[in-house]
């Protein structure tokens, strides 16, 4: 059977995954022989591509702002989904049409909102301060807050009681010609009878085997389309609600200063701090799996 879409060849290829979950000797065969095969993955980034383009064309017509569109590239293996569930022990984060990885939407903007947060600590000077930045935590994360340097950032990201006026899409791989855009990884788990006994009973030992978990991990050099959208038509709806209005949806008093500022100058202090903000995340923190690890970092093109 022959599988162009890589996804389907990952997660339909019955015959090949119950040899791999058979015998785990010839995982990591399975793994060099994926990295080898000639899948459709500039076709599959050429039609997300197009994809993405037309959605954004439809939310600009709207009335939707497209404050960032541009190109980073990974500067270090990146995983997306490793922990999810699948026959292999781990797992990769494939679009189910187009067969090729991508980052989704909920992860960039997640590790954005970490990021908003650190800045709202460190500009009240409370990152050493572990009672007060546990206080800012839980008025970051609940309802909107009535301070401005909280509330600015909640209003793009949303709250408990509010959608963010941030709109990010799926981040997608540029793949021009079809070449090896996957390296084989792996982990090493030095003590699986600790780790695998429920109830802790088992100590970890130097007496067992190390069991050693391979996995895929998506190349440095790889490039990658960014988008992040803000959505004008709720922000104009709420420049015109009355102070009765506002009270009743729990929307502060000041939100309409600060959005007021934002489309002053035609959004472009709004796309400066959007800009900052997913540079800090992606260049600093990383995303997906193994961050902590240096996986998932990005730099310009």
């Amino acid at each position: 059977m022959i599988f162009e879409n890589f996804n389907l060849y990952i997660n339909k290829n019955t015959q090949e995954l119950v040899n791999v979950i058979l015998h785990p000797i010839n995982k990591k065969k399975f793994f060099e022989k994926l990295i080898k095969e000639n899948f459709k993955f500039k076709e599959g980034s050429e039609r997300l591509r197009n994809f993405i383009k037309e959605e954004v064309d439809s939310l600009k017509s709207q009335n939707f702002i497209h404050i960032f569109g541009g190109q980073l590239k990974t500067s270090s293996r990146l995983i997306v989904g490793l922990g999810s569930s699948h026959v292999l022990e781990t797992s990769i984060t494939l679009h189910h049409i187009y067969g090729i990885p991508y980052i989704p939407s909920s992860a960039l903007k997640g590790v954005c909102r970490m990021v908003a947060f650190w800045k709202i600590a460190e500009n009240k000077n409370v990152i050493n301060n572990e009672k007060e930045l546990s206080k800012i935590q839980n008025e970051f994360y609940g309802e909107l807050s009535s301070d401005k340097e909280t509330l600015k950032y909640q209003l793009l990201f949303g709250t408990q009681n509010f959608k963010g006026i941030l709109l990010f899409l799926d981040a997608h791989p540029v793949i021009e010609n079809n070449i090896e855009i996957f390296d084989l990884d792996i982990m090493n788990v030095h003590y699986p009878g600790y780790y695998g006994d429920q109830t802790g009973k088992t100590p970890p030992g130097d007496w067992e085997n190390p069991r050693p978990i391979f996995f895929l991990t998506l190349k440095e050099g790889i490039k990658f389309n960014f988008n992040i959208l803000f959505d004008r038509f709720r922000v104009n709806s709420i420049l015109k609600m009355e102070r009765e209005e506002l009270k009743r949806l729990k929307i502060p008093l000041e939100t309409k200063e600060i959005i007021g500022n934002w489309i002053k100058d035609a959004e472009q202090d709004l796309k400066d701090l959007i800009k900052n903000i997913l540079m800090e995340a992606l260049k600093n923190f990383g995303v997906g799996a193994k961050t902590r690890l240096g996986y998932g970092i990005f730099e310009y093109v």
